[in-house]
């Protein structure tokens, strides 16, 4: 299942990696707590602000970094750029398809979804993924 991640325990992870702690990389984690589901290029956006001079490279490959040592999972939308969010547990996605948000969804029943997902022990889930798209409250109105 996910972790309980905080700032700290990313910024030990990053370490135990062997990813140093520079003042972009440590804005990135904090921009993932910060913001909902941002994408690459908006976290780079922000970034640029606060330090004129980093590459997009830089956000590019933090992002894949936290993504291989499991505490960034990155949301794919087809053929649109990806969204980021902290893996810190399990829980559903609304997509709009009108403005592109997304929400947060909490599971009514993880463990029921876990124990579907493993197919009566043939498979082991380390974690699930449940994406319902529409038009949200806003957009529908």
């Amino acid at each position: 299942m996910a972790l309980a991640l905080s700032k700290e325990t990313i910024l030990d992870q990053m370490k135990k990696e062997g990813l140093r702690h520079t003042p972009q990389r440590v804005h990135i984690v904090e921009l993932l707590f910060d913001l909902s589901h941002p994408t690459a290029d908006g976290i780079y956006a922000l970034m640029a602000e606060k330090f004129p001079y980093v590459s997009p490279m830089t956000v590019y490959s933090t992002l894949k970094k936290l993504k291989e040592i499991g505490v960034v999972r990155e949301l794919t939308n087809g053929n649109k750029s990806s969204n980021f969010e902290l893996a810190d547990k399990d829980h559903w996605h609304f997509h709009c398809k009108a403005c592109g948000e997304i929400y947060d969804l909490e599971s009514n029943d993880p463990e029921t979804l876990m124990a579907v997902g493993s197919n009566n022990g043939a498979f082991r889930v380390d974690h699930y993924r449940v994406e319902y798209y529409g038009l949200c409250a806003d957009c529908n109105a």
